[in-house]
Protein backbone atom coordinates (compact mmCIF):
# COMPACT_ATOMS: atom_id res chain seq x y z
CA UNK A 1 0.00 0.00 0.00
CA UNK A 2 2.82 2.40 0.83
CA UNK A 3 4.49 1.67 -2.52
CA UNK A 4 1.35 2.71 -4.43
CA UNK A 5 1.22 6.11 -2.75
CA UNK A 6 4.92 6.67 -3.33
CA UNK A 7 4.51 5.93 -7.08
CA UNK A 8 1.63 8.38 -7.34
CA UNK A 9 3.73 11.11 -5.68
CA UNK A 10 6.57 10.46 -8.15
CA UNK A 11 4.17 10.84 -11.08
CA UNK A 12 2.92 14.20 -9.82
CA UNK A 13 6.47 15.39 -9.36
CA UNK A 14 7.23 14.54 -13.01
CA UNK A 15 4.20 16.48 -14.22
CA UNK A 16 5.27 19.61 -12.30
CA UNK A 17 8.80 19.81 -13.67
CA UNK A 18 9.91 23.27 -15.24
CA UNK A 19 8.73 24.18 -18.78
CA UNK A 20 11.41 23.97 -21.46
CA UNK A 21 12.89 27.30 -22.72
CA UNK A 22 11.35 26.81 -26.12
CA UNK A 23 7.90 27.26 -24.67
CA UNK A 24 5.98 30.30 -25.99
CA UNK A 25 4.65 31.34 -22.59
CA UNK A 26 5.83 34.46 -20.81
CA UNK A 27 8.58 34.01 -18.17
CA UNK A 28 6.50 35.51 -15.28
CA UNK A 29 3.53 33.32 -16.06
CA UNK A 30 5.81 30.30 -16.24
CA UNK A 31 7.38 31.20 -12.87
CA UNK A 32 3.97 31.64 -11.26
CA UNK A 33 2.71 28.37 -12.65
CA UNK A 34 5.95 26.63 -11.57
CA UNK A 35 5.69 28.00 -8.04
CA UNK A 36 2.07 26.99 -7.70
CA UNK A 37 2.83 23.55 -9.03
CA UNK A 38 5.72 23.14 -6.59
CA UNK A 39 3.48 24.08 -3.65
CA UNK A 40 0.76 21.73 -4.84
CA UNK A 41 3.23 18.90 -5.30
CA UNK A 42 4.64 19.48 -1.81
CA UNK A 43 1.17 19.49 -0.25
CA UNK A 44 0.15 16.40 -2.17
CA UNK A 45 3.33 14.58 -1.15
CA UNK A 46 2.75 15.54 2.48
CA UNK A 47 -0.85 14.40 2.38
CA UNK A 48 0.08 11.20 0.57
CA UNK A 49 2.80 10.51 3.15
CA UNK A 50 0.38 11.01 6.02
CA UNK A 51 -2.22 8.88 4.30
CA UNK A 52 0.33 6.14 3.68
CA UNK A 53 1.38 6.25 7.34
CA UNK A 54 -2.21 6.07 8.51
CA UNK A 55 -2.98 3.20 6.20
CA UNK A 56 0.22 1.40 7.13
CA UNK A 57 -0.45 1.96 10.85
CA UNK A 58 -3.98 0.74 10.43
CA UNK A 59 -2.73 -2.35 8.64
CA UNK A 60 -0.19 -3.04 11.35
CA UNK A 61 -2.86 -2.55 13.98
CA UNK A 62 -5.16 -4.93 12.18
CA UNK A 63 -2.41 -7.52 11.88
CA UNK A 64 -1.48 -7.05 15.54
CA UNK A 65 -5.09 -7.28 16.61
CA UNK A 66 -5.54 -10.39 14.52
CA UNK A 67 -2.45 -11.96 16.11
CA UNK A 68 -3.61 -11.05 19.60
CA UNK A 69 -7.07 -12.41 18.87
CA UNK A 70 -5.56 -15.64 17.56
CA UNK A 71 -3.36 -15.85 20.66
CA UNK A 72 -6.35 -15.26 22.91
CA UNK A 73 -8.34 -17.90 21.04
CA UNK A 74 -5.48 -20.39 21.37
CA UNK A 75 -5.11 -19.62 25.09
CA UNK A 76 -8.84 -20.02 25.57
CA UNK A 77 -8.67 -23.36 23.78
CA UNK A 78 -5.79 -24.48 26.00
CA UNK A 79 -7.56 -23.30 29.16
CA UNK A 80 -10.74 -25.02 28.09
CA UNK A 81 -8.90 -28.28 27.46
CA UNK A 82 -7.14 -27.96 30.81
CA UNK A 83 -10.38 -27.24 32.64
CA UNK A 84 -12.04 -30.16 30.93
CA UNK A 85 -9.18 -32.42 32.01
CA UNK A 86 -9.42 -31.14 35.58
CA UNK A 87 -13.15 -31.67 35.49
CA UNK A 88 -12.64 -35.18 34.17
CA UNK A 89 -10.16 -35.92 36.94
CA UNK A 90 -12.45 -34.34 39.46
CA UNK A 91 -15.29 -36.53 38.30
CA UNK A 92 -12.99 -39.54 38.30
CA UNK A 93 -11.75 -39.01 41.85
CA UNK A 94 -14.90 -39.17 43.90
CA UNK A 95 -15.35 -40.84 47.23
CA UNK A 96 -18.55 -42.88 47.22
CA UNK A 97 -21.38 -40.33 47.24
CA UNK A 98 -24.18 -42.84 47.59
CA UNK A 99 -25.34 -43.76 51.10
CA UNK A 100 -25.28 -47.48 50.32
CA UNK A 101 -21.56 -47.55 49.59
CA UNK A 102 -20.72 -45.31 52.54
CA UNK A 103 -22.90 -47.48 54.74
CA UNK A 104 -21.10 -50.59 53.49
CA UNK A 105 -17.76 -49.13 54.57
CA UNK A 106 -19.05 -48.50 58.08
CA UNK A 107 -20.74 -51.91 58.30
CA UNK A 108 -17.67 -53.89 57.25
CA UNK A 109 -15.38 -51.77 59.44
CA UNK A 110 -17.54 -52.52 62.49
CA UNK A 111 -17.53 -56.23 61.61
CA UNK A 112 -13.72 -56.20 61.42
CA UNK A 113 -13.51 -54.45 64.77
CA UNK A 114 -15.73 -57.05 66.43
CA UNK A 115 -13.90 -59.93 64.79
CA UNK A 116 -10.59 -58.77 66.24
CA UNK A 117 -11.79 -59.32 69.80
CA UNK A 118 -13.08 -62.79 68.95
CA UNK A 119 -9.76 -63.70 67.33
CA UNK A 120 -7.82 -62.62 70.40
CA UNK A 121 -9.94 -64.86 72.63
CA UNK A 122 -9.57 -67.76 70.21
CA UNK A 123 -5.82 -67.91 70.90
CA UNK A 124 -6.44 -69.02 74.47
CA UNK A 125 -6.14 -72.73 75.21
CA UNK A 126 -9.19 -74.52 73.89
CA UNK A 127 -10.02 -71.71 71.46
CA UNK A 128 -10.70 -72.22 67.77
CA UNK A 129 -7.20 -71.05 66.80
CA UNK A 130 -5.29 -72.58 69.68
CA UNK A 131 -4.38 -75.73 67.74
CA UNK A 132 -1.43 -75.30 65.38
CA UNK A 133 -1.89 -76.99 62.02
CA UNK A 134 1.33 -76.08 60.19
CA UNK A 135 3.88 -76.27 63.01
CA UNK A 136 2.92 -79.64 64.48
CA UNK A 137 5.88 -79.97 66.81
CA UNK A 138 5.15 -76.54 68.28
CA UNK A 139 1.53 -77.47 68.96
CA UNK A 140 2.36 -79.85 71.80
CA UNK A 141 4.37 -77.10 73.46
CA UNK A 142 1.91 -74.24 72.96
CA UNK A 143 -1.08 -76.27 74.11
CA UNK A 144 0.63 -78.23 76.87
CA UNK A 145 -1.28 -78.05 80.17
CA UNK A 146 0.20 -75.60 82.62
CA UNK A 147 0.58 -78.29 85.30
CA UNK A 148 2.56 -80.80 83.29
CA UNK A 149 5.63 -79.87 85.30
CA UNK A 150 8.81 -78.03 84.36
CA UNK A 151 10.60 -81.08 82.95
CA UNK A 152 7.87 -81.98 80.46
CA UNK A 153 7.39 -78.37 79.44
CA UNK A 154 11.11 -77.88 78.82
CA UNK A 155 11.16 -80.98 76.64
CA UNK A 156 8.18 -79.72 74.62
CA UNK A 157 9.80 -76.31 74.15
CA UNK A 158 13.11 -77.72 72.93
CA UNK A 159 11.33 -80.24 70.70
CA UNK A 160 9.39 -77.40 69.03
CA UNK A 161 12.56 -75.39 68.50
CA UNK A 162 14.50 -78.39 67.18
CA UNK A 163 11.92 -79.09 64.47
CA UNK A 164 10.89 -75.62 63.24
CA UNK A 165 13.07 -72.78 64.51
CA UNK A 166 16.78 -73.72 64.45
CA UNK A 167 18.92 -71.22 62.57
CA UNK A 168 21.97 -71.95 60.42
CA UNK A 169 24.44 -71.47 63.27
CA UNK A 170 22.56 -73.87 65.56
CA UNK A 171 22.19 -76.38 62.76
CA UNK A 172 25.91 -76.35 62.12
CA UNK A 173 26.72 -76.69 65.82
CA UNK A 174 23.95 -78.98 67.08
CA UNK A 175 22.46 -80.56 63.93
CA UNK A 176 21.04 -84.02 64.53
CA UNK A 177 20.71 -83.60 68.30
CA UNK A 178 17.62 -83.22 70.47
CA UNK A 179 18.07 -79.43 70.65
CA UNK A 180 18.36 -78.95 66.87
CA UNK A 181 17.60 -81.58 64.28
CA UNK A 182 18.08 -79.39 61.18
CA UNK A 183 17.69 -75.78 60.02
CA UNK A 184 14.03 -74.80 60.46
CA UNK A 185 11.68 -73.14 57.99
CA UNK A 186 11.38 -70.08 60.26
CA UNK A 187 14.82 -69.67 61.87
CA UNK A 188 14.70 -68.11 65.32
CA UNK A 189 11.04 -67.18 65.04
CA UNK A 190 10.23 -68.55 68.51
CA UNK A 191 12.66 -66.14 70.19
CA UNK A 192 12.52 -62.98 68.02
CA UNK A 193 10.23 -60.04 68.84
CA UNK A 194 9.73 -59.32 65.13
CA UNK A 195 7.78 -62.58 64.89
CA UNK A 196 4.93 -60.86 66.71
CA UNK A 197 5.48 -57.31 65.51
CA UNK A 198 6.42 -57.79 61.84
CA UNK A 199 5.85 -61.45 61.02
CA UNK A 200 8.10 -64.52 61.15
CA UNK A 201 10.61 -64.56 58.28
CA UNK A 202 12.08 -67.47 56.38
CA UNK A 203 15.16 -65.40 55.45
CA UNK A 204 16.80 -62.38 57.06
CA UNK A 205 15.80 -59.22 55.21
CA UNK A 206 12.36 -60.43 54.16
CA UNK A 207 9.85 -57.54 54.19
CA UNK A 208 7.77 -56.82 57.26
CA UNK A 209 4.15 -57.87 57.21
CA UNK A 210 1.05 -56.64 58.99
CA UNK A 211 -1.16 -59.42 57.61
CA UNK A 212 0.21 -62.78 58.74
CA UNK A 213 0.01 -66.08 56.92
CA UNK A 214 -1.17 -69.17 58.81
CA UNK A 215 2.43 -70.22 59.45
CA UNK A 216 3.35 -66.75 60.73
CA UNK A 217 0.35 -66.80 63.08
CA UNK A 218 1.43 -70.12 64.55
CA UNK A 219 5.01 -68.93 64.93
CA UNK A 220 3.71 -65.89 66.83
CA UNK A 221 1.69 -68.17 69.11
CA UNK A 222 4.86 -70.09 69.86
CA UNK A 223 6.69 -66.86 70.68
CA UNK A 224 3.89 -65.80 73.03
CA UNK A 225 4.05 -69.14 74.83
CA UNK A 226 7.82 -68.75 75.09
CA UNK A 227 7.75 -65.14 76.28
CA UNK A 228 5.10 -65.86 78.93
CA UNK A 229 6.32 -69.24 80.10
CA UNK A 230 3.94 -70.17 82.92
CA UNK A 231 5.04 -70.81 86.46
CA UNK A 232 6.39 -74.33 87.02
CA UNK A 233 3.11 -75.63 88.38
CA UNK A 234 2.85 -79.31 89.17
CA UNK A 235 -0.44 -81.16 89.10
CA UNK A 236 -2.17 -82.46 92.22
CA UNK A 237 -3.91 -85.76 92.68
CA UNK A 238 -7.28 -85.89 94.44
CA UNK A 239 -5.81 -86.82 97.77
CA UNK A 240 -3.40 -83.89 97.66
CA UNK A 241 -6.16 -81.53 96.50
CA UNK A 242 -8.20 -82.35 99.63
CA UNK A 243 -5.46 -81.29 102.02
CA UNK A 244 -5.02 -77.82 103.50
CA UNK A 245 -1.59 -77.49 101.90
CA UNK A 246 -3.03 -78.64 98.59
CA UNK A 247 -5.71 -75.93 98.71
CA UNK A 248 -3.15 -73.23 99.51
CA UNK A 249 -0.89 -74.50 96.74
CA UNK A 250 -3.73 -74.43 94.21
CA UNK A 251 -4.70 -70.93 95.31
CA UNK A 252 -1.19 -69.74 94.56
CA UNK A 253 -1.31 -71.50 91.18
CA UNK A 254 -4.56 -69.74 90.28
CA UNK A 255 -3.17 -66.36 91.33
CA UNK A 256 -0.09 -66.95 89.23
CA UNK A 257 -2.21 -67.97 86.24
CA UNK A 258 -4.31 -64.80 86.51
CA UNK A 259 -1.24 -62.57 86.70
CA UNK A 260 0.37 -64.31 83.75
CA UNK A 261 -2.74 -63.82 81.65
CA UNK A 262 -2.41 -60.05 81.98
CA UNK A 263 0.94 -60.21 80.22
CA UNK A 264 -0.26 -62.57 77.51
CA UNK A 265 -3.45 -60.57 76.80
CA UNK A 266 -1.50 -57.70 75.28
CA UNK A 267 0.41 -60.11 73.05
CA UNK A 268 -2.73 -61.94 71.99
CA UNK A 269 -4.35 -58.63 71.06
CA UNK A 270 -1.28 -57.65 69.05
CA UNK A 271 -1.42 -60.94 67.17
CA UNK A 272 -5.18 -60.61 66.59
CA UNK A 273 -4.63 -57.24 64.92
CA UNK A 274 -2.36 -58.98 62.40
CA UNK A 275 -4.69 -61.86 61.52
CA UNK A 276 -6.63 -61.50 58.24
CA UNK A 277 -10.36 -61.07 58.71
CA UNK A 278 -12.87 -62.24 56.05
CA UNK A 279 -14.69 -58.91 56.24
CA UNK A 280 -11.48 -57.20 55.18
CA UNK A 281 -11.91 -58.00 51.50
CA UNK A 282 -15.46 -56.62 51.48
CA UNK A 283 -14.34 -53.50 53.29
CA UNK A 284 -11.52 -52.85 50.81
CA UNK A 285 -13.96 -53.36 47.92
CA UNK A 286 -16.25 -50.71 49.41
CA UNK A 287 -13.37 -48.28 50.01
CA UNK A 288 -11.99 -48.60 46.47
CA UNK A 289 -15.35 -48.37 44.70
CA UNK A 290 -15.28 -45.18 42.62
CA UNK A 291 -11.90 -44.26 44.08
CA UNK A 292 -9.10 -44.95 41.54
CA UNK A 293 -6.33 -43.66 43.81
CA UNK A 294 -7.29 -46.04 46.62
CA UNK A 295 -7.78 -48.93 44.19
CA UNK A 296 -4.31 -48.38 42.74
CA UNK A 297 -2.74 -48.43 46.19
CA UNK A 298 -4.57 -51.52 47.46
CA UNK A 299 -3.61 -53.39 44.28
CA UNK A 300 -0.04 -53.32 45.62
CA UNK A 301 -1.05 -55.68 48.45
CA UNK A 302 -0.89 -59.16 46.89
CA UNK A 303 -2.11 -60.92 50.04
CA UNK A 304 -5.54 -59.32 49.55
CA UNK A 305 -6.26 -62.05 46.99
CA UNK A 306 -5.10 -64.84 49.32
CA UNK A 307 -5.07 -64.23 53.07
CA UNK A 308 -7.07 -61.00 52.89
CA UNK A 309 -6.19 -58.09 55.15
CA UNK A 310 -5.86 -57.62 58.89
CA UNK A 311 -7.16 -54.76 61.01
CA UNK A 312 -3.66 -53.35 61.50
CA UNK A 313 -2.76 -53.67 57.82
CA UNK A 314 -6.00 -51.91 56.88
CA UNK A 315 -5.24 -49.03 59.23
CA UNK A 316 -1.73 -48.72 57.82
CA UNK A 317 -3.06 -48.83 54.24
CA UNK A 318 -5.65 -46.12 54.92
CA UNK A 319 -2.89 -43.84 56.17
CA UNK A 320 -0.33 -44.88 53.55
CA UNK A 321 -2.63 -44.42 50.56
CA UNK A 322 -2.87 -40.76 51.52
CA UNK A 323 0.33 -39.75 53.31
CA UNK A 324 2.71 -42.03 51.38
CA UNK A 325 0.93 -41.96 48.02
CA UNK A 326 1.80 -39.05 45.64
CA UNK A 327 -1.15 -39.94 43.41
CA UNK A 328 -3.54 -39.05 46.22
CA UNK A 329 -2.16 -35.49 46.26
CA UNK A 330 -2.59 -35.26 42.48
CA UNK A 331 -6.16 -36.55 42.69
CA UNK A 332 -7.10 -34.27 45.56
CA UNK A 333 -5.78 -31.22 43.70
CA UNK A 334 -8.19 -32.06 40.87
CA UNK A 335 -11.09 -33.24 43.02
CA UNK A 336 -14.35 -31.38 43.27
CA UNK A 337 -15.21 -29.54 46.51
CA UNK A 338 -17.78 -32.22 47.31
CA UNK A 339 -15.17 -34.97 46.94
CA UNK A 340 -12.72 -33.07 49.14
CA UNK A 341 -15.38 -32.61 51.81
CA UNK A 342 -16.20 -36.33 51.76
CA UNK A 343 -12.53 -37.22 52.01
CA UNK A 344 -12.15 -34.93 55.02
CA UNK A 345 -15.15 -36.55 56.67
CA UNK A 346 -13.72 -40.04 56.18
CA UNK A 347 -10.33 -38.94 57.49
CA UNK A 348 -11.93 -37.45 60.59
CA UNK A 349 -13.84 -40.68 61.18
CA UNK A 350 -10.60 -42.65 60.76
CA UNK A 351 -8.89 -40.35 63.27
CA UNK A 352 -11.68 -40.90 65.79
CA UNK A 353 -11.29 -44.65 65.38
CA UNK A 354 -7.56 -44.35 66.02
CA UNK A 355 -8.18 -42.26 69.12
CA UNK A 356 -10.63 -44.80 70.52
CA UNK A 357 -8.16 -47.64 69.98
CA UNK A 358 -5.46 -45.53 71.61
CA UNK A 359 -7.70 -45.06 74.65
CA UNK A 360 -8.19 -48.82 74.95
CA UNK A 361 -4.44 -49.31 74.63
CA UNK A 362 -3.82 -46.76 77.39
CA UNK A 363 -6.33 -48.60 79.58
CA UNK A 364 -4.47 -51.89 79.16
CA UNK A 365 -1.17 -50.20 79.96
CA UNK A 366 -2.62 -48.71 83.15
CA UNK A 367 -3.90 -52.14 84.21
CA UNK A 368 -0.50 -53.70 83.61
CA UNK A 369 1.20 -50.92 85.53
CA UNK A 370 -1.27 -51.49 88.36
CA UNK A 371 -0.40 -55.18 88.40
CA UNK A 372 3.30 -54.34 88.53
CA UNK A 373 2.71 -51.90 91.38
CA UNK A 374 0.65 -54.50 93.26
CA UNK A 375 3.37 -57.14 92.82
CA UNK A 376 6.03 -54.77 94.11
CA UNK A 377 3.83 -53.84 97.07
CA UNK A 378 3.24 -57.49 97.96
CA UNK A 379 6.93 -58.29 97.63
CA UNK A 380 7.75 -55.43 99.98
CA UNK A 381 4.91 -55.75 102.49
CA UNK A 382 4.28 -59.49 102.77
CA UNK A 383 7.48 -60.29 104.73
CA UNK A 384 6.83 -57.36 107.06
CA UNK A 385 3.25 -58.41 107.64
CA UNK A 386 4.29 -62.01 108.30
CA UNK A 387 6.89 -60.87 110.83
CA UNK A 388 4.38 -58.60 112.55
CA UNK A 389 1.82 -61.41 112.65
CA UNK A 390 4.29 -63.80 114.26
CA UNK A 391 4.89 -61.23 117.00
CA UNK A 392 1.14 -60.95 117.55
CA UNK A 393 0.88 -64.75 117.88
CA UNK A 394 3.88 -64.84 120.24
CA UNK A 395 2.24 -62.40 122.67
CA UNK A 396 -0.91 -64.44 123.05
Amino acid sequence: MKRIFLSLAAALAFITTPVHAGCCAQPDVVAAIWGAAQWTATQVNTMLGKLAGVVEGTGKMQIQNAAENAKAINQTTVDTAKNMELYRLGQQYQLPPDPCTAGAIATHAEAMNRAQGAISSSFQLGGSRSRLQNLKAADSYVNAPADVGPEARAAALVGSHARHFCDAVESQKYGGTRVCQTAGELPGADVKAETLLAGAKARPGDPDSYTFTARQIEAAQTLIANASDPLPVRGLNKAEANTRAGVEYYALALAGKAKMDFSTQAMRDALARRVPVPEGKSLVAAITKGNPSAAAYYSRLPHLKTEGISALDLQDAEVARRYRNPQWLVDMSAASPAAVAREQAFMMALLLDFQMKQQLSNERQEILLGQIAAALTRADMTPKLEAAYRQVRAQQ
